[in-house]
């Protein structure tokens, strides 16, 4: 792997260009922003801190780059060029894939996908780690990830009218939550934190986007069982 220092605003690609290098963040952070419809404003839709990575996609589906990555402080990455990522990873990558299948085929929202459907979905997730009180997603905010629990405990908090806060829920290995947010973007009932004291917390996630880009509308796909769609919809109400 070969190291690349970014300067503050420096890109480490541009969306639409060819997927050459899969990017590690040993320091700082990076930002990827889309433009969507061709709209020439940029719309965040991640950071990556340090052990984060990206690029992986575009040179797994052989696709152009979905986002713009740019640092947003001085960052040091590790680059790994796209035959080397192949003949390395790839074989981690069907280990993880295997490993990320069997969570996702206890989601109820995914019931309808087909096993080539889980496979794409399960190498387009992505890890994050979150340590003892850190906020996943605070209630009211926009959402626009579904997130499912690699390792550890996180602990979701919804509050009242008048602000009264209370614990409705502890989530474990397994549990998922944000799973509207592949529908619409709509507010998030509640606060999801790592809970206290119990180590990080490590989630796998992925953006409504790049859902969309690899399976096509979420809507379409529950559509294939209408009465699965139908008892979805009436559990939201």
């Amino acid at each position: 792997m070969s190291k690349v220092v970014l300067k503050r605003g420096e890109i480490a690609f541009t969306q639409g260009e060819d997927g050459d290098h899969f990017y590690v963040v040993d320091k700082g952070s990076v930002a990827c922003f889309e433009r969507r419809d061709g709209s020439e404003h940029e719309t965040l839709v991640h950071t990556y801190n340090p052990g984060g990575t990206f690029g992986d996609l575009s040179i797994m589906y052989n696709t152009p780059r979905a986002a713009t990555c740019r640092a947003t402080t001085e960052s040091r990455l590790y680059a790994l060029p796209r035959k080397a990522f192949k003949v390395i990873v790839m074989k981690t990558t069907i280990e993880k894939r295997l490993h990320i299948k069997s969570l996702l085929q206890n989601v109820e929202i995914f019931k309808e996908l087909k096993e080539h459907e889980f496979s794409k979905l399960a190498d387009a997730m992505q890890e994050e780690a979150y340590e003892e009180g850190d906020v996943i997603c605070r209630q009211g905010d926009v959402g626009s990830s579904f997130f499912i629990i690699k390792q550890g405990t996180a602990t979701c908090i919804q509050a009242d009218p008048h602000g009264n806060q209370q614990e409705v829920a502890q989530l474990t290995t397994g549990d998922y939550f944000g799973e509207i947010a592949l529908l619409a973007s709509k507010p998030r009932q509640g606060t999801v934190k790592a809970t206290e004291k119990n180590g990080t917390l490590k989630l796998l996630y992925v953006e409504r986007t790049t859902f969309n880009r690899i399976l096509g509308s979420i809507e379409d796909i529950l559509r294939r069982n209408q009465a699965a769609y139908n008892k979805f919809w009436a559990a939201q109400i």
